[in-house]
């Protein structure tokens, strides 16, 4: 619960043993970032049917 999504240091637990709890700030420089996504197979999409009842849910409430 106390695990944040920090950027540039971790301010929580380590994630490696490599560095300790405090003064662990990133000085370098990010050249670039490559996301590999990898292939969706849609399973947490709803279906049409779903998708028509929020939608109606939602015209409901107006």
């Amino acid at each position: 619960m106390d695990e944040t999504v920090d950027i540039g240091m971790d301010v929580a637990s380590p994630v490696s043993p490599d560095y300790g709890p405090t003064s662990n700030a990133f000085t370098g420089t990010i050249g670039w970032v490559r996301l590999d996504a990898g292939d969706d197979d849609h399973n947490h999409l709803i279906d049409p049917e779903h998708r028509m009842l929020a939608a109606m849910v939602r015209l409901e409430r107006r």
